[in-house]
């Protein structure tokens, strides 16, 4: 390759997929050998900062000094629920006092778009190191849910990243590539759910042949696995008070540990119809330290995920609402997004349009980054193939 290269990136709350389009096959860019690369940076007090999966190693040790779920406040102002939700939910201190969120680190002031920008440089400069050849612009994707000031925010990142933004899509209409509808033309109206880390985006899409129109969208800013864990670890958390009166919340490493344990759960349920949530150490009891290993099955899930899967299908219900369609006008649900993989929110989107309606990604967690990545084709001078109407 000599050529400048156009990076397709799927920036998200806990996660970041960028890829590249060789010829006409998508090569997604890998960080240690994995290409779902974390959102998170890590701040030491000294030295330099490190993103992606070596910061994502500080997470059990350090999570003060690791900033993430950044995209959650993305253009948000601190006088909006987004930002005081955020700023009560991470173990570092964040500042409202001025127009926009503030990280205060021993290190020194971070904002959110600076922290967004060494994420878009990181996967920058892997691609330019896996392909020989300069990055100079890109294609992202944006939450249907994102706040107003976003588009500005995220495209100041990418500049400051010294990548030039030529454009942002919303993150389910760039998945509803990864279908694989554009390879069966036909008239179809489909919905389109993403449930990723940290949003629930639904978009109303109508198929004509080879063009996709985007008819509405709606979703949760608040709404995707990252609440997912917080919602288990909750759970969790609350039985041990029950039990011994340690809250958990007072300890930011344990909690977090909790956390780390419970993600790891929710990924293992997606195959399995129980995971154990072990820990060492993990509260006092009676002046001792008492590990914990709890089984979570289905009567955990439907107590700690069953209030978020309803909001789900409500984000699902109130797009529908806008777009003027009712449940059966739908032909076809494709469900992208990596907390897809969930299966109690399959059965719950099933239950109401029905299994023989649902389409999953083949690897919905990488289904946005592959669209964004197909759409980098209009901009290096070569065929569109499918078309998403503005």
């Amino acid at each position: 390759m000599t050529q400048d290269l156009v990076l397709g990136i799927d920036f998200g709350s806990s996660s970041t997929i960028a890829g590249v389009l060789v010829g006409d096959r998508i090569e997604l860019v890998p960080d240690g050998g994995d290409v779902v690369i974390p959102s998170v940076v890590y701040a030491p007090d000294r030295g330099a900062l490190e993103i992606g999966r070596r910061a994502a190693a500080h997470q059990l040790t350090e999570p003060q000094k690791v900033l993430r779920s950044v995209k959650r406040v993305l253009g948000v102002g601190t006088d909006e629920e987004i930002a005081r939700h955020y700023a009560g939910s991470v173990p570092y201190r964040v500042d409202l006092t001025g127009a926009r969120p503030l990280f205060k680190l021993r290190s020194g002031d971070m904002a959110p778009e600076q922290v967004a920008a060494q994420i878009i440089r990181r996967v920058r400069d892997l691609a330019e190191a896996r392909f020989g050849a300069p990055v100079t612009k890109a294609v992202m994707t944006m939450s249907a849910a994102a706040p107003a000031g976003y588009r500005d925010a995220v495209v100041r990142a990418a500049k400051i990243a010294g990548v030039q933004l030529v454009e942002l899509i919303a993150e389910p209409i760039a998945g509803t590539l990864a279908l694989d509808l554009h390879r069966h033309p036909g008239r179809r109206r489909v919905i389109v759910c993403d449930f990723g880390g940290g949003t629930f985006d639904v978009s109303a899409v109508v198929q004509e042949g080879l063009r996709f129109s985007p008819v509405a969208a709606f979703g949760d800013h608040y709404l995707g696995g990252d609440d997912l864990d917080d919602a288990l670890a909750r759970a969790i958390a609350g039985g041990i008070y029950k039990q011994s009166r340690y809250d958990m919340h007072r300890d930011i490493v344990r909690w977090n540990e909790l956390l780390l344990r419970c993600e790891s759960a929710k990924r293992q349920l997606s195959s399995r119809p129980e995971a154990v949530v072990a820990m060492r150490g993990a509260y006092n009891q009676d002046g001792r330290a008492r590990d914990l290993s709890v089984t979570v099955d289905k009567a955990w899930l439907d107590s700690a995920w069953g209030a978020l899967l309803f909001r789900a299908r409500n984000v699902v219900t109130e797009c529908l609402h806008r777009a003027g369609w009712q449940h059966h006008h739908v032909d076809l649900v494709g469900l992208i997004g990596g907390s897809s993989l969930v299966p109690m929110f399959q059965a719950a989107i099933a239950a109401d349009f029905g299994a023989e309606r649902i389409l999953r990604a083949d690897a919905p967690e990488l289904a946005v980054a592959q669209g964004a990545t197909l759409l980098t084709a209009r901009h290096r001078g070569m065929s569109s193939g499918p078309t998403l109407a503005a």
